[in-house]
């Protein structure tokens, strides 16, 4: 109860932390016996009257059940990146963070690793006292590690596993496969659901190197452009050469308007630029002026390219 009630004076605190609500968070999900005991904090506060003191009418009334609500709006950064974890042992700890269309978070992992969400991305983490074993089940996300020799940093991806040697590094999971890039230090990739006719493909990726991995095996290790690579975290997409195509394949990613093209040859077009995501309208306007195309509205809100002449 002691223990309960510090929990509330802290996160009421104007002096608190990202850390002391992700601390909280921690504690909540880690056993059945938290949750019920601030539904008694909350309980007993109801019958003394404490709740109206602390914050308006309203606010308590919208508050998860099992915990007052001033603590429900000091952790509401945390709600917002992950959901209660999984599976919680005395040693063992799995959380979830996720971001929707459109949007991107960072955050801070357990160890004090960094990591940077980009758009529709979904990330288990698990950590054990003896690895941290990262999934990255959708989505595209960036990691600075935070060095721990005692326990390895994995991160499962698609057909690769990406253990970090000190480092910081770029992985998006794609249709055809995974794409991995290093922008710091070193990292070793290992071939995931490998047949046991061979042992699992392995290769190194150092700083601005980049390599695919899909169910073929891993390729090899190329030069890397990481400023085109890194450029959704500054809210962008960089293309040099980047065919229509793909460059409408990367829009969707971040916006629900759809954009098609009238003909299959334009999307062969190749275009050069720096193009805003989150602003699909003024994308189109540039790609008519560049490739000499017009902007068809449909009814359904999608909107078709077609040769200006057309």
């Amino acid at each position: 109860c002691i223990r309960d009630r510090r929990w509330i004076v802290r996160l009421r605190s104007p002096d608190v932390s990202g850390k002391d609500r992700e601390a909280f968070a921690l504690w909540l999900a880690a056993s059945p016996l938290h949750r019920e005991a601030m539904d008694r904090m909350q309980d007993m506060w109801d019958d003394l009257g404490c709740l109206h003191e602390m914050q308006p009418q309203q606010e308590a009334a919208n508050a998860p059940r099992w915990w007052p609500a001033g603590v429900a709006a000091a952790a509401c950064l945390v709600l917002a990146l992950f959901v209660w974890p999984l599976m919680v042992g005395e040693d063992i700890t799995t959380l979830e963070y996720r971001t929707a269309l459109g949007e991107r978070a960072g955050v801070t992992l357990p160890d004090g690793s960094e990591v940077e969400l980009n758009t529709s991305t979904l990330l288990r983490v698990t950590y054990s006292e003896d690895e941290r074993l990262i999934n990255l089940v959708r989505g595209e996300a960036w990691f600075q590690v935070d060095h721990d020799h005692k326990r390895p940093f994995h991160v499962d991806a698609g057909a690769a596993r990406i253990t970090a040697l000190g480092t910081a590094f770029n992985i998006e999971l794609e249709d055809e496969g995974t794409s991995i890039t290093v922008t710091e230090g070193v990292v070793r990739v290992t071939e995931r659901g490998a047949t046991g006719a061979r042992a699992p493909a392995t290769g190194v990726l150092r700083a601005n190197e980049h390599m695919h991995a899909s169910i073929s095996g891993l390729q090899t290790a190329a030069r890397a452009d990481t400023a085109a690579v890194l450029a959704w975290q500054r809210g962008e997409i960089v293309a040099r050469g980047m065919p229509l195509a793909e460059l409408l394949a990367e829009l969707a990613r971040y916006d629900e308007t759809r954009i098609i093209v009238g003909d299959p040859a334009l999307g062969l077009l190749t275009v050069s630029g720096v193009f805003q995501p989150d602003q699909p309208e003024a994308v189109v306007s540039a790609l008519e002026v560049a490739l000499d195309l017009r902007a068809m509205r449909l009814q359904d809100g999608s909107i078709r390219l077609l040769k200006a002449n057309q």
